[in-house]
């Protein structure tokens, strides 16, 4: 089943000018007299209208471009229009649907062209991701400035899969590999990289055990652990204890400290009244009273006298009671102290017998610990090995699943070599040019001009196998931009451009620009030389636009 183009429309809507171009259902020839005239331009747009990011130059980049394709597959015929990252679909001339991104219009032409391509992508995850539109066209594609190269680059954005992933995709459209394929495949790749990250994790545990080995004493195993836990359970007791005892004395000490110091007080303000004290005044006024029980007559004035007597005679009773108090408070002073002493010494012994068991204890633990953390390593190591061997298991079983596919692989590709074989021949190649083990997509390393006409051999070898291996997959336009690189003398280019439009092992459509060669095409039949004969840089035309402004207007305005 093919892709055939009829035509590519460019239309400048700045502007208002246009440029279409007619292609025949079998071979092509676009050409011109001078270099500049936009013959890679038109090239460029045939894929950048279904949906691939090309290479345009500068003036093209700055400018309101719009693009639409027409083209037929069996009896459908198609109309595809590109506005920047929109696009519009149109089936047997009627409207079916506007897509607003790249990747809606790339499920759309999954159903149109009945392939679906899933790729591993270069994310650390390895996400399986649908592939843009590009690859689809990918094998039959060759840019003027970026196709040339050893490992082709004619499609832009394309980097999110490395170039082993690209070259899986040219099986995708030779019928050997599916989306389980890249599935199985991945599940393949995350088991080998967790068998090699349990691995690497086992070779670091082997290396801490053997250290924990060297730095563990057996001879401290041998202690009584015991009697260790009970020494140092009595030794905190008693450590509780005495902290308790000392609490208790040392209140009790700043209690009878108060007290000694209240007292002193005390006794010091006694002695300074005592001491103040005047003897009583003889010339007290005389008042003779009669006591009540004796008769007896006495003066007022004895009163004063003997009141004052009992007065300081208890003030000396309290100052010697006060005294006493101070005597005896500081006898319990010094014994308190002698007390919180004792129990200081006895808390510096126990501390320091807990701390030899202590430090005897902590040898025995380390020990214990270090024994538990080889036991939790070996038993790591263990489960690593189980889950390693589950894996290899499993790979196994995938690997089965997988060599059907690539079985089929090796003999596509041994299909491929064969006609790579002979078309290398057929464009003068020397066999020393290329290396013996090649794939669709694989990078051929040639020197000089050898190097375009081992890509174009490449690209029809893939026909070629593509319509022996699985014809009924879709198969798209050959479309070639400037086989003259690389300073390709004229009897090469001869030779290439020929081998293009001569070519008759598959029915594929075939397009092909160059500046040469035209003199070749008009003695072949069957060949359209479409020559353009516009302005040097300046592709499009007002005349054109005018032509078409209908037909432009109307798709307009269904974007």
């Amino acid at each position: 089943m093919n892709l055939i183009i009829t035509s590519v429309t460019i239309v400048d809507l700045t502007n208002k000018e246009a440029k279409k171009i007619e292609f025949s259902e079998s071979k092509n020839l676009l050409t011109s007299e001078h270099n500049h005239l936009g013959k890679s331009v038109i090239m460029k747009s045939i894929y950048y209208t279904l949906g691939a990011e090309v290479y345009f130059p500068n003036p093209i980049k700055a400018i309101n471009l719009l693009t639409y394709l027409d083209f037929f597959i069996g009896d459908i015929k198609y109309r595809v229009c590109r506005l920047n990252r929109i696009f519009t679909l149109y089936q047997d001339g009627k409207f079916v649907k506007k897509f607003t991104s790249v990747g809606d219009f790339g499920n759309a032409l999954e159903e149109i062209f009945k392939l679906e391509i899933n790729l591993v992508g270069k994310d650390d995850s390895g996400t399986i991701t649908k592939c843009p539109p590009a690859f689809y066209y990918m094998p039959y594609y060759i840019d003027q400035e970026n196709g040339w190269a050893a490992n082709s680059f004619s499609f832009d954005r394309m980097n999110q899969f490395d170039l082993p992933q690209r070259k899986n995709s040219y099986f995708f459209h030779l019928g050997v590999l599916d989306n389980a394929y890249v599935e199985k495949s991945k599940s393949q790749k995350i088991n080998e990289r967790r068998i090699a990250q349990l691995i690497k994790e086992n070779e670091k545990l082997t290396t801490v055990i053997e250290t924990l080995r060297i730095g563990l004493d057996d001879t401290q195993m041998s202690f009584d652990a015991d009697s260790l836990e009970r020494a140092i359970s009595t030794r905190q007791e008693k450590v509780k204890k005495i902290l308790d005892e000392i609490a208790k004395s040392r209140n009790a000490l700043v209690e009878a400290e108060d007290n000694y110091i209240q007292l002193t007080h005390d006794k010091d303000v006694l002695a300074k009244y005592i001491k103040k004290k005047q003897p009583l005044n003889d010339n007290v006024e005389k008042d003779i009273v009669e006591c009540p029980r004796c008769g007896m007559f006495f003066e007022r004035s004895m009163t004063q006298k003997l009141e004052k007597m009992y007065l300081i005679e208890s003030l000396h009773d309290d100052y010697t009671s006060i005294s006493n108090d101070i005597n005896n408070l500081e006898k319990r002073i010094e014994k308190l102290k002698k007390t919180f002493l004792d129990k200081q010494n006895s808390l510096q012994y126990y501390e320091k017998t807990l701390a030899d068991n202590q430090e005897t204890y902590n040898a025995y633990l380390k020990s214990k610990a270090t024994n538990q953390l080889l036991v939790e390593y070996q038993t790591k190591i263990g489960t690593n090995i189980s889950e390693i061997e589950r894996l290899d298991k499993n790979n196994s079983e995938i690997r089965k699943e997988l060599s059907s596919y690539n079985a089929e692989r090796t003999q596509a590709n041994n299909i491929y070599l064969s006609n790579l074989s002979k078309l290398l021949i057929d464009l003068d190649v020397p066999k020393d040019q290329v290396g013996e083990k090649s794939e669709p997509g694989t990078a051929l390393v040639a020197s000089g001009a050898y190097g375009p006409r081992c890509k174009v051999a490449q690209m029809l070898a893939f026909l070629q196998t593509q319509k022996k291996a699985c014809s009924e997959i879709i198969s798209f336009p050959l479309v070639i931009d400037s086989p003259n690189a690389l300073e390709q003398d004229s009897e090469h280019l001869d030779s290439v451009i020929r081998t293009l439009l001569t070519w008759n092992k598959t029915d594929n459509q075939i397009i092909v620009a160059s500046i040469g060669g035209k003199e070749t095409a008009n003695a072949i039949s069957n060949v359209k030389i479409i020559l353009l004969d516009n302005p040097q840089n300046h592709l499009f035309s007002k005349n054109e636009y005018s032509i078409y402004e209908k037909e432009i207007s109307e798709i307009f305005t269904s974007f």
